[in-house]
């Protein structure tokens, strides 16, 4: 048996997603506008089964899974957390360019390629996530949900749905929920607060 159903959903928003930093390791909590975009999705999804919640081991992810899920327990996961921008980290576009001109322009040419100094590289990144999915997808939960990273969940949506999916098109929104039902060939529903949509014309 393997899950079928997987609700990906970003972790609320953060104070450094509103000043745009780059950040993955940086352990932040969500703001109020993230405790109300948490708050919208636990509306959403009430009456849903979905037997697991599996987190990163960062609070923004745990804090948005407490609010969306009050009566479960949430698994947390490292190989579940954001890539770590290294000396990137709580920074803008603007200052990293300033601060490292030479390496910002390479990785605009290359992002998976080029690793900012004390980063993550790409490929480990990619292949945490991808072995932490593999484990997930052969439980025994029909229904599960990820409160995750944008990065990590664009990862999933890849080795899921679509491999050739365009990494940086692939959006969930904060405050919204994408639904992937694993029909032979995949389904995939973005759910929000205006209703249901097709999310495959959406990207």
């Amino acid at each position: 048996m393997t899950v079928k159903k997987w609700y990906l959903i970003r972790h609320g928003e953060t104070d450094f997603n509103k000043k745009r930093f780059f950040y993955g390791k940086a352990d932040v909590s969500i703001n109020e506008t993230g405790k109300e975009q948490a708050s919208n999705i636990h509306q959403l999804l009430k009456g849903r089964d979905i037997s697991r919640i599996y987190t990163s081991q960062l609070k923004r992810t745990q804090e948005t899974a407490t609010i969306i899920f009050p009566d479960q327990i949430p698994k947390a996961y490292k190989a579940l957390n954001e890539r770590d921008f290294g000396l990137w980290e709580g920074r803008t576009a603007n200052e990293i360019q300033a601060a490292f001109p030479l390496v910002w322009e390479e990785w605009l040419e290359s992002p998976f390629d080029v690793t900012p100094s004390k980063a993550e590289p790409f490929q480990k990144f990619k292949d945490r996530v991808q072995s932490i999915v593999e484990e997930i997808r052969e439980t025994d939960d029909d229904e599960i949900a990820i409160v995750g990273h944008l990065g990590v969940l664009r990862l999933i949506y890849q080795f899921l749905v679509d491999p050739e999916a365009d990494f940086w098109s692939i959006d969930i929104p904060q405050g919204t929920v994408l639904l992937l039902e694993d029909k032979d060939p995949w389904e995939e529903m973005l759910l929000t607060e205006g209703g249901e949509k097709d999310h495959a014309s959406e990207s």
